[in-house]
């Protein structure tokens, strides 16, 4: 989607929604999105952590909002961030986990998050529940819904259910999606040509480049973790990248 944020993305809406719908994502267009998670093992894994490393990248630059993973990062987040929290709830390690149900999703819009980021892939679902039931549970709590997905297919089906934004999350992800190292361009102009409502691209985007290069080719805004709050990651590829002695 390439106009301005729609009032009305599919069929009547709450005045309300309408609204926070104009606010939340106007701001967040064609601006940066901060991924804050850590894997679990990690060092930084902890709320305490996830809070400080919101705080420190939304501290000096111009950062649109916060992607946040788990009920107690939001919270902790929440706490110490004053701009949108896109909140997730990674439950499992294969399949669909992301948001997997309409409880999880409940429980991260009550911890504070404003936009629920769910897998929109199709996939079934855990719980052997639709999608749509999800849609309808974020909404019914007043806050919006990203659809992490990974093909157009999914994008379109799941801007028709309702989503208000569609998410390149999940590409490369599936077994059935592209496999690339770099970001999925393509999929990004492909959903930005086919759907009505914001498309964000996520997903290996490691340069200031290719997050650049997102937004010509239509997204709304880009969602960027690893290249920015993974310390062990961005240290390896600098070490990978000098002769070894």
């Amino acid at each position: 989607m390439t106009g301005t944020a729609p009032d009305t993305p599919h069929g009547p809406m709450p005045a309300d929604r309408a609204r926070a719908l104009r606010a939340l994502l106007g701001g967040m267009r064609g601006r940066l999105i901060v991924s804050c998670q850590a894997p679990p093992g990690d060092p930084l894994r902890s709320p305490a952590h996830m809070a400080a490393m919101a705080a420190s990248v939304t501290a000096g630059a111009p950062v649109a909002g916060v992607r946040v993973q788990g009920v107690a990062d939001i919270e902790a987040v929440r706490a110490v961030v004053d701009l949108p929290v896109i909140g997730l709830w990674k439950d499992g390690t294969e399949g669909v986990y992301i948001t997997p149900t309409a409880a999880h999703a409940r429980a991260v819009a009550e911890a504070g998050a404003e936009i629920v980021a769910v897998d929109a892939t199709d996939r079934p679902r855990p719980d052997g529940r639709p999608l749509r039931e999800t849609v309808e549970a974020v909404h019914g709590l007043g806050r919006l819904l990203m659809a992490d997905v990974s093909t157009v297919a999914e994008g379109v089906a799941a801007a028709a259910l309702g989503a208000d934004v569609v998410s390149t999350t999940l590409s490369g992800y599936t077994p059935y999606s592209r496999r690339q190292p770099g970001p999925d361009l393509e999929l990004v102009a492909e959903l930005a040509g086919r759907v009505d409502v914001p498309v964000f691209a996520e997903g290996r985007l490691h340069t200031p480049e290719q997050a650049a290069a997102a937004i010509e080719a239509g997204a709304w805004g880009v969602v960027v973790g690893g290249a920015i709050t993974a310390p062990a990651a961005i240290a390896t590829r600098f070490a990978a990248a000098l002769p070894h002695p």
